[in-house]
């Protein structure tokens, strides 16, 4: 159990199923802030804990059997490793039968069952359990048969954590934007709880988020909060939950700091964490690149430091400035620099000395800094009259938010296929995009008797199927990796509706012209069964036949990370319309065609078949589909395939 001590290594898997639930169902006030703590708390793992992201499932006001299908899924991926910790999060209402998940229950014995059955080695539950209330919204988990007194852990390699004791009610907080647990144990992983040695162990965590809710919450309506825990884990050291050095970016509180700092994000001013700074130990904190502004009251006074770390950032913060009350003068800064010191992706360090009375050099900007800032330079002054200006135009002087956008990415390869990719700094992936597009496209164009003046209006040929597959492809794709690793969706969703595209082709006739296409779009009833309307829309077959489509399908599917096969059954009907009499007439040694009368006629179709569906990103997926139907009493085979995308959690 080598990563009890320290941190895990390769063969050992981090997993965690984390869920947020705003409502409780009949009787409780919705709360506020549940799911965007799981959001959080889901970031924090990705960034510092390192767990894979590719087995983080984050649910958000799911059914009952919803999440007892995600735990057993957990399980799955537990048996398939021989060490691995599994770590459950829940943020949402609770009584004292179990979790209240919208009108379900999840009872308390039926967690404690599943979760360990998990064949996890090393199992750590988090719950925030809570109900609403008056100004800062009763959270409680209030169990009259409390969760971890009544039956304590039987098994060894547990671990649980809870926002309250059992007669306690757990609360939530209008000035964090959060629950008073969660934002201080998110606190402590950042590295509030570290005591000096760059990793937050789940106990030190613990221990910060204890001492912070219980000073928080003593002046609440609903009185004083304390958090409680039950760890049973066997093995040397203490489990390590966080590594800060890990951070995208890094904001260092000196040694001779001493106070309580609060760290808000800019320009929205979200709590980000909170450090109770003693005197003589530096903390240091592991942040998302942006720009922040950390707090310090002294009396009656407020403190402030404004920071902005980019992706590698090492920065040292080592004075802060009185803020000036609205209206009146500002106070001359105290004797002393400010003392920057940075370290980029290349690890060459930088310092920057500042002293308080001479300042930086003089710089002319629209509106005077109020909040008694100092400029390091003039790229300072820039970024921080764009941010308290125009709030949008941050992120086109922020150079390096312009090398990680998603609009950027797939804006660039929606006019070059591949671009976006190169952009991405994915040379060859955006090299193979772009070939194959344009080989693709040129083949359904150029090829004789085929292609865009051969085929359908509405529906493609095969050639540029997979043209607007790839295309479709190298948009997503682009977009989906651009942005920062720690805010990718890691899963398509389990919920929601689907939109694609259909082609198919009878192969007893030709490729040159689909024998009917259209629009689909699904309803997901569960995440395996969807129900809804089967390619809608109009095709022409030839020059004296087309076809309206119109149906409905019901899919059982198997719902994996990517790939996604199902068995549908579909029913419908056609318009055919058919031109009889045609000719062509060649006088004056013009070809120009003769429409002749027109008649339609509607027939019945039924079908069923396998479908196979690959999600590029969690958002973007390919169709492919082999589908046995009947029409009008004759039976036919048709191939077909489709691009589409995916809404919803």
């Amino acid at each position: 159990m080598l990563w009890l001590a320290g941190f895990a290594s390769a063969a050992v898997l981090r997993h965690a199923l984390v869920v947020g639930a705003n409502v409780g169902g009949s009787g409780l006030e919705p709360l506020h802030y549940a799911e965007e703590d799981a959001r959080r708390f889901s970031d924090v793992l990705t960034e510092l804990g390192q767990f894979d992201p590719v087995y983080i499932t984050v649910l958000y006001s799911p059914t009952a059997a919803q999440l007892k299908e995600a735990l057993k899924a957990h399980a799955d991926v537990s048996s398939g490793f021989d060490d691995d910790l599994f770590l459950f999060y829940y943020s949402g209402h609770a009584d004292a039968r179990g979790l209240r998940i919208g009108s379900d229950t999840y009872d308390w014995d039926a967690i404690r069952t599943d979760i360990r059955a998990m064949p996890a080695e090393v199992k750590v539950g988090v719950l925030d359990a809570c109900r609403s209330g008056s100004i800062t919204r009763l959270k409680g988990a209030a169990l009259s048969q409390p969760f971890m007194v009544n039956d304590r852990l039987a098994a060894e390699g547990e671990a649980w954590i809870t926002a309250a004791s059992a007669d306690e009610e757990a609360q939530e907080s209008e000035r964090l934007r959060g629950s008073f647990f969660t934002h201080y144990l998110i606190s402590g992983m950042r590295g509030a709880a570290d005591v000096n040695d760059g990793t937050v162990s789940l106990e030190e965590a613990y221990k910060y988020a204890f001492d912070r809710v219980v000073s928080h919450t003593g002046e609440t309506a609903a009185g004083v909060q304390h958090p409680n825990r039950d760890f049973r884990i066997k093995g040397e050291g203490e489990l390590a939950l966080t590594q800060v050095s890990d951070g995208h970016a890094q904001a260092t509180l000196p040694a001779e700091l001493d106070g309580l700092v609060t760290v808000v994000r800019l320009p929205d001013r979200t709590p980000m964490a909170e450090v109770a700074k003693v005197a003589g130990t530096p903390v240091t904190l592991a942040l998302a690149p942006g720009s922040y502004a950390m707090r310090k009251m002294v009396g009656q006074d407020l403190y402030q430091a404004e920071v902005m770390l980019t992706d590698g950032a090492r920065v040292t913060v080592t004075q802060f400035l009185l803020v000036e009350p609205p209206g009146g003068a500002r106070p001359a800064p105290e004797k002393g620099g400010a003392k920057a010191v940075v370290a980029g992706a290349e690890g060459v360090e930088a310092a920057a000395d500042t002293p308080a009375e001479t300042t930086a050099p003089a710089i002319m900007v629209a509106k005077p800094p109020a909040h008694g800032l100092v400029f390091q330079d003039a790229w300072e002054a820039t970024r921080w009259v764009a941010r308290e200006n125009q709030g949008w135009w941050e992120t086109a002087v922020n150079a390096k938010n312009l090398r990680q956008s998603p609009l950027v990415a797939s804006g660039l390869s929606t006019l070059v296929p591949g671009a976006g990719q190169i952009y991405n700094k994915q040379g060859v992936k955006g090299g193979l995009l772009m070939t194959g597009t344009f080989l693709l496209f040129a083949g359904s164009v150029f090829v004789p008797d085929q292609g865009f003046f051969a085929g359908s209006i509405t529906g493609p040929d095969p050639l540029s199927l997979g043209a607007a597959m790839l295309y479709g492809t190298a948009i997503a794709d682009a977009a989906y990796f651009a942005g920062p690793k720690e805010h990718r969706e890691t899963r398509h969703p389990s919920d929601g509706a689907t939109l694609s595209t259909y082609a198919g082709w009878d192969p007893s006739i030709d490729f040159a012209n689909p024998y009917v296409a259209g629009m689909s779009g699904d309803w997901l009833v569960t995440p395996n069964v969807s129900i809804g309307i089967d390619r809608l829309g109009w095709t022409r077959n030839s020059e004296v036949e087309s076809r309206w489509n119109f149906g409905s399908r019901i899919s059982f599917a198997i719902d994996g990370a990517k790939w996604r096969p199902s068995v549908f059954v579909a029913g419908g009907g056609r318009v055919i319309e058919t031109v009889s009499g045609s000719a062509i007439d060649e006088t004056f040694a013009r070809m120009t065609p003769v429409r002749g009368v027109a008649t339609a006629r509607v027939v019945g179709v039924v079908g069923t078949g396998l479908a196979l569906r690959y999600y590029v990103t969690p958002r973007y997926f390919l169709d492919s589909e082999l589908r046995f139907e009947v029409e009008d009493a004759t039976s036919k085979v048709l191939l077909g395939g489709g691009v589409g995308v995916h809404f919803g959690k």
